[in-house]
C-alpha cells in the first residue's frame, strides 16, 4: 500500500514536471517565401538565428508576435528562447534565383538582372553593347 502511493506521487510528479516542460518550452512557426522568412511566436521573445550551426555569430531578433526580413542566399541555423528555456537548433536555406529580363529601349536590347544573385553574363562572338533578342544567353553565377 505504501509502494502504491510513493508510485502515484512520483507519477504525478513526472507529469507535472513534462507539462511544465511543454508549456515554457520556446515555440515559433517558420514560413519561407522566396527570400522573405516570417517568424511566428507560440511562446518565444527571441529568435537566434545564425550562418554556422554552432551558433559562433548569433543574431538576435526582438520576436514579440510575428516578424518578417529578408535574407541573403544560404543556409541558416535557428533556435528561439524565451528567457527560460532556449529551443533545439533548426535549419533552413534561403536559395539564390538568378534571372534575366531582355528590355527594349530605343530599338536596341538590353539584359536586366532580375534575380537575387550578381551574374557574369557571356555573350556570344562580336556581340557588344547591343543585344539582339534572339534568346540564346548563358549566364552564371558571380562566385564574389
Amino acid at each position: 500500500m505504501k509502494h502504491k502511493f510513493f508510485i502515484i506521487v512520483q507519477l504525478i510528479f513526472v507529469v507535472l514536471i513534462l507539462a511544465g516542460a511543454f508549456i515554457f518550452y520556446p515555440r515559433a512557426e517558420l514560413n519561407l517565401k522566396g527570400n522573405k522568412v516570417e517568424f511566428k511566436s507560440i511562446n518565444a521573445n527571441v529568435i537566434i538565428l545564425s550562418s554556422s550551426p554552432d551558433f559562433s555569430n548569433p543574431r538576435y531578433v526582438d520576436l514579440n508576435d510575428s516578424i518578417a526580413f529578408n535574407l541573403k542566399p544560404g543556409t541558416y541555423y535557428w533556435k528561439v528562447g524565451n528567457g527560460i528555456l532556449e529551443s533545439f537548433s533548426d535549419e533552413f536555406k534561403i536559395d539564390s534565383e538568378a534571372g534575366l529580363q531582355i528590355l527594349e529601349k530605343n530599338g536596341s536590347y538590353e539584359l536586366k538582372n532580375v534575380g537575387d544573385v550578381k551574374l557574369n553574363v557571356i555573350l556570344g562572338p562580336k556581340e557588344g553593347e547591343d543585344i539582339e533578342n534572339d534568346g540564346v544567353y548563358t549566364g552564371g553565377q558571380n562566385e564574389q
